[in-house]
């Protein structure tokens, strides 16, 4: 049974613990809001260029290497992770999804990793890694992403593969993230509409939708989709992060949060014992007084 020098000792640890995790929990909240604020006002943006796609994308004529599938007989999947742990089930559910779409895929897949958690995903389910990125964080600017963004087209636009799909926690509330797996090339009209416009903008976004047939285009519509689609691919790349890290920052601040209750929770129960043996030793020591009060006598 420990003595209750001991049992204050551990009271003090894991008090000290628990001011550790209580600041992590706090420092998670402040990183989740600027996430998601980042996230919504980076929508705007996208929902005006895939509007105009979704305008020419009613022409019939239009031809466009970044509007077909290639000629690859593999596709290639972009998979967001977090760096560090620390953060419940967050990365546990990418790489079960990662399992999922492993087995269920009918081509060979080949991944480019974002965050270290996702590299080892990768490895986990053997798949080869053209390309990983590590040094992404909630510090990551838009143009952070520029490589990240030319390595996927280089590899489309040199027909090594047939699409390209993008693995990633969709955030939709502090309580509620999943893993979602999207195609983003060649552009999903009603793909890129879920990661842009939001359910309560579809219609009015629908609604603003026309064929451009009659109008004269300048620069021509070819040369209208070289811009865009990179564009649309930079900013779901972006997105995607943005979400990521809102996702990893919210599954930590609940993670911190259980393990400050569960510190609370000991330091109760340490403090119950320290009492009860601090009471014992008193108990004691005043039977051994009054014992050898009585030897005396």
């Amino acid at each position: 049974m420990s003595t209750g020098k001991e049992i204050k000792l551990k009271i003090g640890t894991i008090s000290n613990i628990r001011k550790i995790t209580k600041t992590m929990e706090m420092v998670s909240v402040s990183k989740m809001k600027k996430m998601v604020g980042k996230a919504l006002a980076s929508k705007e943006y996208a929902t005006k260029a895939l509007q105009l796609l979704a305008n020419l994308s009613l022409e019939r004529d239009i031809k466009h290497p970044l509007l077909e599938y290639g000629k690859g007989d593999k596709n290639l999947l972009v998979i967001f992770a977090s760096n560090k742990g620390l953060c419940g089930g967050f990365n546990i559910n990418i790489s079960k999804k990662l399992t999922e779409i492993t087995k269920q895929s009918k081509r060979t897949l080949e991944v480019i990793t974002v965050g270290r958690q996702a590299e080892r995903a990768a490895r986990r389910n053997n798949l080869t890694i053209i390309a990983s990125f590590i040094d992404f964080n909630e510090k990551t600017g838009s143009n952070d992403l520029f490589d990240l963004k030319q390595i996927i087209l280089d590899q489309m636009v040199s027909d090594a593969y047939h699409e390209v799909w993008m693995l990633y926690t969709e955030f939709k509330s502090a309580i509620s993230y999943t893993p979602v797996n999207y195609q983003i090339l060649p552009p999903n009209i009603e793909t890129l509409k879920h990661l842009f416009v939001g359910e309560d903008r579809v219609e009015r976004f629908e609604h603003k939708l026309k064929s451009l047939s009659r109008y004269m285009i300048e620069p021509s519509p070819e040369e209208v989709v070289e811009q865009i689609v990179p564009k649309l691919l930079h900013a779901s790349l972006y997105h995607a992060h943005l979400e990521s890290q809102a996702g990893e920052h919210s599954a930590r601040m609940f993670a911190m949060k259980n393990a400050s209750d569960n510190a609370g929770s000991i330091v109760e129960d340490l403090t119950l014992k320290y009492n009860k043996a601090r009471q014992a030793a008193i108990t004691q020591e005043i039977s051994e007084i009054v014992g050898g009060a009585e030897a005396l006598n």
